[in-house]
């Protein structure tokens, strides 16, 4: 059973999963992803990083960061690919952990190239959306959100 923690991002844990996840982007769009993520964002007031482990082994991570009032910014998803149904249950967690801290609507933006990830969301109830600041400017960029 996964059991999903608030973390530091600056963890051994968090910094191990996230390095995995900028080499899985490379891989796919030829870059990490990191040009609009500040990992400070995820210190601040209503921000979290989580982090799901199974048998105390981090599996899979994601953060949030405060958009506006109403909103939070899912950035740095990730989950290793050895557990069926990981990624859901990371998502649902993550959302559990928003509403906690008063969001009622979560944003995200990927690029049109990673369309495992595009889909992966849509599965789990996220819309696409007209695309929000920095991304608005970026042809490739794929923004989805979702009420909660």
């Amino acid at each position: 059973m996964v059991v999903f923690k608030r973390v530091s991002v600056e963890s051994q844990d968090a910094v191990t999963l996230l390095n995995e996840l900028n080499d899985t982007l490379m891989g796919i769009l030829g870059h990490n992803g990191t040009m609009h993520v500040c990992m400070d964002d995820f210190k601040l007031e209503r921000a979290f990083f989580l982090i799901g482990y199974d048998a105390d082994e981090p599996m899979c991570c994601a953060g949030v960061r405060r958009m506006d009032d109403k909103t939070g910014e899912i950035k740095r998803v990730y989950a290793r690919e050895n557990k069926k149904g990981l990624g859901a249950a990371l998502m649902r967690a993550l959302e559990k952990e928003a509403r906690v801290e008063g969001y009622e609507r979560l944003a995200l933006e990927c690029r049109a190239g990673n369309t495992h990830a595009i889909e992966f969301y849509k599965r789990n109830g996220y819309i696409v959306c007209d695309s929000y600041p920095p991304y608005d400017e970026e042809d490739d960029a794929v923004c989805l959100d979702k009420k909660l």
